[in-house]
């Protein structure tokens, strides 16, 4: 199927925990979780797995809801909003403000169940997650909140300012890419 794979994780995540109260970590994921995943079934979204600090969700599994493209789009900017919101709510608190980095592909991928007699799951697997997972990674490097492939830009319904930063090179793949910085 073709679909769109989004993951998102907090910036500097392993020197916040480092200085935190076990407790006030695992109060801080599910709080972060839960704006994730209200965003994400918003969207007509998947949320396939939490990983540490990240989340990996898709769309357009089990079924396609339309532009699971504009879909994954308009989640990350539901995201941004309420990313804000909750900052400001600890920021009255005086907790530490949280950031968080997007990163979104488009394309085909193996959809199904895969595992053993004793567990299975469902997946989705495939290049286009590989490659989604690696956009987020590089927001990092080029100072982005949020980062998306040509082909998921190419998908939109709508027409939307981004920087492009042409022929990407995405760790383990020969083949470069083009992204989008992406400033909601």
């Amino acid at each position: 199927l073709n679909v769109a794979i989004m993951f998102t994780d907090i910036v500097s995540f392993t020197k916040l925990s480092e200085k935190m109260d076990l407790k006030d970590v695992m109060r801080l994921l599910s709080d972060y979780q839960s704006i994730m995943v209200e965003a994400i079934f918003e969207n007509n979204g998947t949320v396939d797995k939490f990983i540490g600090d990240a989340v990996m969700a898709n769309f357009g599994t089990p079924k396609s809801y339309g532009n699971d493209a504009q879909n994954a789009f308009n989640c990350a900017r539901d995201m941004q909003i309420s990313m804000r919101e909750w900052e400001k709510e600890r920021s009255l608190k005086k907790q530490l403000i949280i950031k968080h980095r997007i990163g979104i592909h488009y394309g085909r991928c193996v959809v199904g169940n895969i595992g053993s007699n004793e567990r299975m799951e469902f997946a989705v697997i495939g290049d286009t997650v590989n490659v989604a997972s690696r956009i987020c990674d590089a927001c990092k490097e080029i100072k982005a909140d949020i980062l998306i492939s040509d082909n998921l830009k190419n998908q939109l319904n709508e027409k939307i300012k981004s920087e492009l930063i042409k022929n990407f090179k995405i760790r383990g793949r020969e083949k470069s890419i083009d992204l989008h910085k992406i400033t909601l």
